[in-house]
């Protein structure tokens, strides 16, 4: 199997005039090429969320060190693997979960320690680790993809899709709300609003086929989601058309009008694209 992963992140159209900065970030860490990590984080932006751009990067930093960590502890036994896909179908959703927020609170600690704002003191003069979380808010989208299986993990808004000539399927559910809230890493009991899923592969599955993972900024530039799923397999086939590097280097470019022509947010996307 050939894997090709690539994504993007845009200041929205609406950022852009107002002079704000991205709040999104992304990351990819190929680490062999049987194993990929995917990160991707929409920070709040709002006015009680000034370091949210920050607490996204935290975000998808804490996400594939957490993830790299189970991988070297997990690839020290005979069936590593194995084991691990297990562990995450079990409690993925509870103690990984866990996990990737302390090391994101700890994490969100050492920033404010660095740059310390007094109006999150308590009473009694006590840094209040609860607005000062808040000031890092941020959603949080993972994906751990191997030979056998791929492990999604969110928190937060945003969009996970398994995209084929036939389909488009979420691969988690998160849970949807009206307007603009939603679930925030920056909650003291954000992991309990974690949804996690595996799926395992097997020899049936049809190839090729992309995975996508795109802030809400995607989804909420469509008038439903019947145009948004169509714009997803557009760019399932424009890959298979045009190969890949047409649509990498395209992608900047198409996002940025996504926004103009949308609701004017940041947006991410990071695809995988998986073929014989």
């Amino acid at each position: 199997m050939k894997r090709y992963v690539f994504g993007k992140s845009v200041k929205g159209a609406t950022h852009e005039k107002n002079g704000l900065p991205l709040q999104d970030n992304c990351k990819i860490e190929e680490i062999s090429d049987k194993i990929t990590i995917i990160a991707v984080a929409d920070g709040h932006g709002s006015s009680k969320c000034p370091r949210s751009d920050r607490g996204s990067l935290i975000a998808v930093n804490t996400f594939c060190t957490v993830m790299k960590n189970y991988l070297l502890n997990y690839g020290k036994e005979k069936d590593g693997l194995t084991n691990l896909v297990t562990f995450l179908n079990r409690e993925g959703d509870m103690r990984f979960a866990q996990d990737i927020c302390e090391e994101w609170q700890a994490r969100v600690k050492q920033s404010f320690y660095k740059n310390k704002d007094g109006s999150v003191l308590d009473k009694e003069g006590n840094t209040d680790w609860k607005k000062v979380y808040s000031l890092y808010g941020t959603t949080l989208l993972g994906m751990l993809i191997t030979d056998t299986f791929v492990f999604s993990f969110q928190i937060g808004d945003g969009d996970i899709n398994y995209v084929t000539a036939d389909e488009i399927s979420p691969l988690v559910e998160p849970e949807k709300f009206l307007g603009t809230e939603t679930h925030s890493l920056s909650k003291l009991d954000a992991w309990r609003k974690a949804v996690a899923s595996v799926r395992r592969k097997n020899a049936a599955d049809d190839v090729p086929y992309l995975y996508m993972l795109s802030t809400d900024g995607f989804s909420n530039s469509f008038v439903n989601e019947e145009e948004f799923h169509k714009t997803c397999r557009e760019y399932y086939k424009m890959i298979g058309e045009h190969g890949y590097e047409a649509v990498r280097d395209n992608l900047e470019k198409w996002l940025k009008e996504t926004s103009e022509l949308g609701c004017g947010d940041d947006v991410t996307m990071v695809m995988a694209y998986i073929d014989k």
